[in-house]
């Protein structure tokens, strides 16, 4: 008798459950808030609302209305700045317009940035240059800097926030010396952010090393496909890595990854709804 419950529960899920999830985060986006807690914290900082999204991956399935509806909560979320971990298109440079043209769409007081994805070289597969180069004069034409391997300053009347923007992709792996240079070894900032697309063990130590404060990251889409089990989720994503979604601590540095927005491989997720991730920053007491 418990056997036949038993299928009866499992035919169930297959019938109502699996569909239902799939088309729910198809259309659904989650907004996830963090807090951040920083030791002397400048006043200008507390409260600051960082919101990182990542893999936007504009194609036939990540449409304009699932841009749209994405964007619009973004905006609903009224940020300080905003962070891209990368993936602005799937491929194909069919639709770097549409998704450059809805990143331009969002509404933040000290700007818009992001750093390169695995997915942004392939608007045209052999020429990777020419698919990168393409997307950053897209973006710059909406007011967005797509950074390679580079740094910037934000200032916050008077505090400074440092980003790193590292781009270790499929395509292009970031060298040790690269790295290096990169990490500002001056601590006087008041807050100190690693931007990357993949959430690579080797670039988490290296953030740790020069002391950040938070290491950002997507490129997982949180599982995408995931099954749930009591205290445990699977996913194809582990064989890459044990960062696969949701926040982590290394010491006092704080890791992120963001579910991002868009699909790959397969157009369907399940069990890893689309995100917006809000950091409020506050201090330590």
């Amino acid at each position: 008798m418990h056997c036949i419950w038993g299928v009866i529960f499992i035919v169930g899920i297959i019938i109502f459950y699996i569909p239902v999830r799939v088309v729910y985060d198809y259309y659904a986006v989650d907004v996830t808030r963090v807090e951040y807690f920083k030791q002397n914290l400048p006043e200008q900082l507390n409260g600051f609302k960082l919101v990182l999204i990542s893999d936007i991956q504009a194609d036939r399935y990540t449409n304009e209305q699932r841009l749209e509806n994405f964007v619009e909560k973004v905006n609903a979320t009224k940020p300080d700045l905003v962070l891209i971990a990368g993936d602005v298109i799937t491929s194909t440079p069919d639709y770097i317009k549409t998704s450059t043209g809805f990143i331009g769409r969002i509404k933040s007081k000290l700007g818009v940035f992001a750093c390169v994805g695995d997915h942004d070289n392939w608007a045209y597969r052999q020429d990777t240059k020419r698919s990168i180069r393409e997307i950053q004069e897209a973006l710059v034409a909406e007011n967005v800097l797509m950074i390679d391997n580079g740094k910037k300053i934000i200032n916050v009347d008077g505090a400074e926030i440092r980003i790193t923007f590292v781009t270790n992709t499929y395509v292009e792996k970031v060298s040790e010396n690269v790295l290096d240079s990169l990490a500002d070894h001056n601590l006087n900032y008041d807050l100190s952010i690693f931007l990357t697309h993949q959430p690579v063990k080797n670039l988490i130590n290296k953030a740790k090393q020069y002391n950040y404060d938070m290491f950002l990251a997507g490129h997982t889409h949180g599982g995408q496909i995931s099954f749930l089990f009591p205290f445990m989720l699977l996913s194809p994503t582990q064989f890459e890595t044990t960062y696969v979604r949701g926040v982590f601590y290394l010491d006092d540095m704080m890791i992120y990854v963001t579910r991002g927005l868009g699909m790959s491989l397969a157009p369907v997720r399940y069990n890893s709804t689309p995100e917006i991730t809000e950091i409020i920053i506050k201090p330590k007491t």
